[in-house]
């Protein structure tokens, strides 16, 4: 799995950025946690993470055990990099 990604999502999830199901995507000035959040919402969209959102935070939290949601956030949240793999590959 990709860390970017990983780190994308959780941020998304621990700041509240993942409402309920949607199919939107997110728009080119999204942040990168924008473009993680819609990959994968609502679950079973994305194979890296088919329980959506729930499946990427415990993925966080078992890979950066100790380390608060909020630095992981902080990482990539300025990120706006125009596409979700854009962002993965900025975030490598």
């Amino acid at each position: 799995m990709r860390r970017a990604a990983t780190i994308l999502a959780a941020a998304a999830l621990t700041l509240g950025l993942a409402a309920g199901p949607a199919m939107a995507d997110a728009q080119r000035s999204a942040s990168c946690v924008g473009f993680e959040a819609s990959s994968i919402s609502p679950p079973g969209s994305l194979a890296e993470f088919p329980g959506g959102m729930p499946s990427l935070r415990q993925w966080i939290g078992t890979t950066f055990p100790g380390v608060p949601p909020g630095v992981v956030v902080s990482a990539v949240a300025g990120l706006h990099e125009g596409s979700h793999e854009a962002c993965d590959e900025a975030a490598e």
